[in-house]
């Protein structure tokens, strides 16, 4: 008689467990727009390492300077949606010299995601809900001109195929937690895997290879505190490029400083 009371209690522990876990792998009270707080005035400065190929792209070479991105204003878009300018302007790595402008972007915070549209492209940077493991086409607006032809945001830019297929990149939160980045310790980040495709990096020098991995992380109530962004590609050496050339680039940012 006593053996009837066994399987009812393995059950309740194994329920408990099961919820335990669910519990461990979402941000229930989290939402996309806590990590993206957007209002007239707010700032953030960024450390930027930027790699370009020089020399016809058989040289590599890393510029550093410091990007400040301001809200200036707020505007509405084409779907009469509220969205917030934001201007960006450069000085120099050691922070000396004056703010010289570099363009703007616009932010548009929605019910379950965030959206950016910067160079014509609009991207979903963060989406709800926000657990580990969720996934969301964030590139799906980057539409190719027909059907056929794949989605390259960058070729009016770089000679590259790195950038093919960005539409089709599956973005996923990989984690969430306190992180330590640059010296500068934050609470509550999470971490965007965009994309994570190479082949031969760093290449042999005999063969095609190509790089193309994005990443980024935004702390609770500041913002993207960090960005990996690298597209390029390495042709091998030929009759006319007897080195192997390099083609499109790549951005290292993180934060350091806001209000």
């Amino acid at each position: 008689m006593r053996k009837r009371f066994y399987l009812p209690v393995f059950i309740a522990a194994l329920l408990l467990f099961s919820c335990g876990n669910r519990k461990d792998s979402f941000t229930s009270v989290a939402l996309a727009k806590d990590y993206f707080p957007v209002q007239v005035g707010k700032y953030i400065t960024y450390r930027v390492d930027s790699t370009v190929f020089v020399r016809s792209g058989s040289q590599v070479e890393l510029h550093s300077y410091q990007v400040k991105h301001s809200i200036t204003g707020t505007a509405t878009d084409n779907m009469g949606r509220l969205t917030y300018i934001v201007e960006r302007t450069l000085r120099k790595a050691d922070g000396t010299g004056n703010w010289t402008g570099n363009g703007r972007y616009y932010i548009t915070p929605l019910e379950n995601s965030v959206e950016v549209i910067e160079h014509n492209l609009r991207v979903i940077k963060l989406a709800n809900p926000m657990y580990t493991g969720f996934e969301w086409k964030g590139n799906r607006y980057l539409i190719a001109p027909d059907s056929v032809s794949q989605a390259s945001p960058y070729s009016d830019l770089y000679d590259t195929e790195a950038d093919n297929d960005m539409n089709k990149w599956v973005f996923k939160y990989t984690g969430f937690g306190n992180e330590t980045i640059e010296g500068q310790q934050y609470t509550d980040v999470c971490t965007v895997l965009q994309a994570d495709n190479v082949l031969n990096m760093p290449p042999n020098g005999s063969s095609y290879g190509y790089k193309a991995v994005s990443s980024e992380k935004y702390a609770r109530n500041i913002g993207m505190v960090y960005r990996d962004h690298q597209i390029y590609d390495f042709q091998p050496p030929n009759v006319d490029n007897p080195q192997g050339t390099y083609s499109g680039f790549g951005i290292t940012m993180w934060m350091i400083d806001h209000n």
